[in-house]
């Protein structure tokens, strides 16, 4: 073995195994265990977008403990793993104490009236209706497909009726009127308001009952 090649050999076999490994691939760094800060929609309180913080309070702003690291509130059955320390410095326990202290009902260390999973379509809204959209759906290249009628399918039931339909505007008349179309190269590559081919949309519809609720829902094209 030559001497530049024993020497390359040394350097390779006392690096750390992270300094050669390949950057992560994924869209966004992990946030599992963290505190991410989510903007909610105005007039459904949906949630549209999160990001890592622990957030100030603001306006159209929810706080959540991410448990399992896709960058969203929602974490389905997931348990949290304790008291977390990141709102102003303060930890809750999981309840109100005699002072007024806001509830932290599901432990996760965000008090109740901050908690994303308070709000339309996540993990603690209160609605039990059956009636419910999963987080996305993937229509494939020349499937035919009315993607919110597609979606409350894959969770058992259909509303009622559709109130609303907004966010993305890619699709809107089909969506809006639930006519189904074909997945064309077009819908796979266009500027999504998520990414490329992929559209966040909030459902407004209304249940058997006359009960309203709302969520968002994903549309991933080609994905």
């Amino acid at each position: 073995m030559t001497r530049s090649k024993s020497l390359s050999f040394l350097l390779v076999s006392l690096l750390p195994f992270g300094v050669l490994a390949p950057a992560c691939s994924s869209s966004h760094e992990s946030t599992k265990g963290q505190l991410i800060e989510c903007t909610t929609d105005p007039g459904t309180g949906v949630i549209l977008r999160c990001a890592p913080g622990a957030g100030d309070g603001g306006a159209n702003t929810c706080v959540d403990v991410d448990e399992d690291g896709d960058g969203e509130p929602g974490d389905g059955a997931d348990a949290g793993d304790g008291p977390v320390i990141g709102l102003a410095g303060r930890a809750h326990d999981g309840g109100g104490d005699d002072d007024g202290e806001a509830g932290d009902d599901d432990g996760d260390g965000v008090p109740d009236a901050e908690d994303c999973d308070h709000h339309p379509g996540e993990d603690d809204d209160g609605d039990d209706s059956g009636v419910d959209l999963p987080y996305d759906v993937r229509p494939g290249l020349g499937d035919t497909t009315a993607p919110i009628a597609d979606a409350f399918d894959e969770k058992g039931a259909q509303p009622a009726a559709i109130v609303s339909v907004t966010g993305a505007t890619w699709r809107l008349a089909e969506l809006q009127a639930g006519t189904a179309f074909v997945v064309t190269a077009e819908d796979c590559d266009h500027a999504g308001n998520r990414d490329v081919g992929r559209d966040r949309v909030i459902v407004t519809w209304k249940n058997a009952d006359g009960s309203v609720h709302a969520d968002h829902l994903d549309i991933r094209y080609c994905d």
